[in-house]
């Protein structure tokens, strides 16, 4: 099972969602859209092919179909089948790649007040899939009743319906390759998550998620090319960074909050990762801020 990359922002656009029962014998027109089309069958089989590639879309089944290729039925359905469809709009698929692929954990550049562009980033869903959780069907059903109110006030509701949605596919192709290095990795964040405040001691990882220190190591460093000091000193500044921006704590209850006894270390640390001394940020943070409420 491949996945599309797509970039973002911008976010996909919903344009239209519904559902449709076509009766046995039916067989789909050709045609090449403009718009992404996934189809989500509840019942019953449909036969599609797109440039050349033929898929069979079963009970519980969905298929992303890609703008700009060409679509139409192969076979006739069989049987009576239920679909529900959804279009919408985004730039072409930067590529098709395996969810084993994909580095989940991928750390991005940090942000901070100053950026005035934002960042490329990518999100994923499955090209033709096995659906895992009945939610699918209750959400598209809650998407239809909102379309066909045809409010103005529900639209945006709708598109972060939709949302919702690209985010439950998504998940749904990383759990069904879920594989043990990625576990392992998720295991590692979690733990560093849950110490960010305390003295780090990779002996302590080691016994308590039950690996060498060498192995765990290596997962981490596969799926976010850091190792866990440094993906623990990553979110250590970017709490602090937090800490200096939305609370008054002074620059050494700050330091001691996400684990550090050492202030000079904390500086250079803060530093490293934005740039300017933690004192200088907070000011000029604060500067920014009181610039644009007055303006």
């Amino acid at each position: 099972m491949s996945c599309l990359e797509l970039s973002i922002p911008p976010l996909p656009v919903l344009v239209t969602v519904s559902k449709v029962k076509f009766p046995k014998s039916y067989q789909h027109y050709e045609r090449i859209f403009s718009l992404y089309d996934i189809i989500f069958v509840r019942y019953g089989t449909l036969y599609m092919n797109e440039d050349g590639i033929p898929y069979e879309i079963g009970e519980n089944q969905m298929l992303v179909l890609e703008p700009g290729k060409l679509h139409y039925g192969h076979i006739a359905c069989r049987e009576d089948t239920l679909i529900y469809y959804l279009h919408f709009q985004h730039h072409s698929a930067h590529r098709l790649v395996h969810p084993e692929e994909i580095r989940w954990h991928s750390v991005l550049p940090i942000t901070t007040y100053r950026d005035l562009e934002p960042q490329e980033q990518f999100m994923y869903i499955p090209k033709f899939k096995e659906l895992n959780t009945s939610q699918i069907w209750s959400l598209l059903d809650e998407m239809i009743e909102l379309r066909n109110l045809s409010v103005l006030e529900q639209m945006l509701p709708l598109q972060a319906l939709f949302g919702q949605l690209l985010m439950m596919l998504q998940k749904m192709s990383k759990t069904s390759h879920n594989h043990h290095s990625q576990q392992i990795c998720d295991d590692i964040i979690i733990y560093l998550n849950d110490h960010i405040n305390k003295p780090f001691r990779l002996e302590e990882m080691s016994q308590k998620l039950n690996f060498s220190i060498d192995y765990l190591s290596k997962c981490l460093k596969k799926h976010t090319d850091l190792t866990p000091l440094q993906y623990l000193n990553r979110i250590r500044m970017l709490k602090a960074r937090d800490l200096l921006e939305h609370s008054e704590s002074s620059l050494r209850e700050i330091s001691s909050s996400v684990g550090i006894s050492d202030m000079n270390y904390f500086f250079r640390l803060f530093r490293k990762h934005f740039g300017i001394p933690p004192a200088k940020y907070r000011a000029s943070f604060y500067s920014v801020i009181s610039e644009r409420s007055i303006t």
